[in-house]
C-alpha cells in the first residue's frame, strides 16, 4: 500500500518553464520502522510485567495499605494504560503514517485522549505524592489525621478531573484523515492520526494553558518540594543521636527521600522531552524533507524517553522502599515455587503412574510364566 501511495502522490515544481514532478517520500524508511517497533514492543512488555507485578503486590499485601502506596498503585495503573496503547502510537507513526487504515478512526481518537489523560494523571499524582511526603515530614501531626479514605478520594478526584480536562477535549480535537503533504501547514509533517486543522487554533491555546498548568507547574512544584524535603530531612538527621532506634528512623527517612527523588527524576526524563516536542511541533515551518524528518524523529525519540520513564517506575518504587522490595520478592518467589511445585507434582504423578503400570505388567508376566511351568 505504501509503495502505491509513494508512486501516486506527487509534488509539482516548475523548472525552466517545464513542470517536473517528484514523488512524495516518507520521513522514515523500513529500517526506522524495525528499530522503532523493536524499542516500543520491548518497552510494552517490560511495562506490562513491571506495572502488573507492582499493582498485584500492593493490592494483595495488607502491610502496604497506606496512602503513599495507593498513589503508587494508581500511578502503575496510569503507566499500564500507556503501555497498552503504545502499539497505537507505533502504528500511527509507521504503517499508518499516511493512511490510517484498516483501523477505525475511533482508535486514533482514543489513543490521543487516553495518552494525554494519563500524562496529566502522572503529573498530578507525582506532585500529590511529593506534597504528602513533605507534609508527613514537616507536619507529622497533621499528616496522621489523613486517613486512607482521604487518599482514595484524592486519587479518584484526579482521575475524574483529568478525564474531563484531558480525555474529552483530545477526543474531540484529534482524528484520522489524509494530510496535505504539499502545504506548509503544520499537519503536513504529522501522521494521518493527529489534530484536525479546524481545531488548530483552539488546540494551541489549550496547549499553552493546560500544558503549563498541568505539566510544567507540577514539575516545578515537585522539584521545589524535593529540595524542601531534602533540606528538612538533612536538618533532622543531623540532630538525631546514634542509638539503634534513631538509626532505623534515619534509614527510613533516607529511603523515603530516595524514593521521591527517583520518581521525580524518572518523571522529568519522560515529560520534559514530551512537552518540548509538543510546543515545538505546532510552530509553522517550511515543508522541506529536513523539517519533515526532524519533526518525525523528534516525536519518535521523545516517545522513547516517555516509555523508558514509565517502564523504569516499578523498578524505582522497589529501589526506594525496602518493604516494597521484600513483598515483591516474596510474590515472585511464591509464584515461581508454586509453578515449579505444580510441574514437579505432575512429573512425579506421571512417573508413579508409569511405575504402577510397569509393576502391573511385570506381575502379569511372572504369573503367566508360573502357570506355564506348572502346566
Amino acid at each position: 500500500m505504501m509503495a502505491i501511495l509513494n508512486a501516486t502522490i506527487f509534488l509539482a515544481n516548475e523548472t525552466s518553464g517545464m513542470a517536473t514532478v517528484e514523488p512524495y517520500v516518507r520521513p522514515f524508511n523500513d529500517v526506522g520502522i524495525i528499530v522503532s517497533a523493536s524499542i516500543i514492543f520491548t518497552f510494552l512488555v517490560i511495562g506490562l510485567i513491571g506495572n502488573l507485578t507492582t499493582i498485584v503486590v500492593i493490592a494483595t499485601t495488607p502491610q502496604l495499605k497506606n496512602i503513599f502506596m495507593h498513589f503508587i498503585l494508581s500511578l502503575c495503573v496510569s503507566d499500564l494504560i500507556s503501555a497498552l496503547i503504545s502499539w497505537l502510537f507505533l502504528y500511527r507513526r509507521t504503517w499508518g503514517f499516511d493512511v490510517w487504515a484498516p483501523l477505525p478512526e475511533v482508535f486514533c481518537r482514543f489513543y490521543w485522549a487516553s495518552d494525554l489523560m494519563t500524562n496529566y494523571v502522572t503529573a498530578l499524582h507525582i506532585f500529590s505524592f511529593a506534597l504528602l511526603r513533605y507534609i508527613s515530614i514537616q507536619f507529622p501531626i497533621h499528616f496522621k489525621r489523613l486517613k486512607l479514605l482521604h487518599g482514595k478520594i484524592w486519587i479518584a478526584a484526579i482521575w475524574v478531573f483529568t478525564f474531563l480536562i484531558g480525555f474529552i477535549p483530545f477526543f474531540i480535537f484529534f482524528g484520522a484523515r489524509f494530510r496535505d503533504r504539499y502545504s506548509d501547514a503544520p499537519d503536513s509533517r504529522w501522521p494521518a492520526c493527529t489534530i484536525n486543522s479546524e481545531w488548530y487554533e483552539t488546540y494551541t491555546l489549550y496547549q499553552k494553558i493546560c500544558y503549563s498548568t498541568l505539566l510544567y507547574a507540577p514539575s516545578i512544584g515537585v522539584v521545589l518540594l524535593s529540595i524542601l524535603i531534602g533540606a528538612t530531612v538533612r536538618s533532622r538527621l543531623s540532630k538525631m543521636g546514634s542509638s539503634t532506634n534513631n538509626e532505623k528512623k534515619k534509614k527510613k527517612e533516607r529511603q523515603a527521600v530516595l524514593q521521591l527523588l527517583l520518581i521525580v527524576l524518572s518523571f522529568l526524563i519522560g515529560y520534559i522531552p514530551f512537552t518540548a516536542y509538543e510546543f515545538w511541533s505546532v510552530e509553522p515551518r517550511e515543508n522541506t524533507m529536513y523539517n519533515r524528518r526532524a519533526d518525525y524523529w523528534f516525536g519518535m525519540i521523545e516517545y522513547f524517553f516517555l516509555r523508558f520513564s514509565e517502564c523504569m517506575n516499578p523498578l524505582l518504587y522497589n529501589l526506594g522502599s525496602s518493604k516494597m522490595r521484600h513483598y515483591t520478592k516474596k510474590l515472585i518467589v511464591t509464584k515461581l515455587c508454586c509453578s515449579l511445585g505444580r510441574k514437579t507434582s505432575k512429573v512425579v504423578s506421571r512417573t508413579s503412574a508409569t511405575s504402577d503400570v510397569d509393576l502391573s505388567s511385570t506381575s502379569h508376566t511372572v504369573a503367566r510364566a508360573n502357570n506355564q511351568s506348572t502346566a
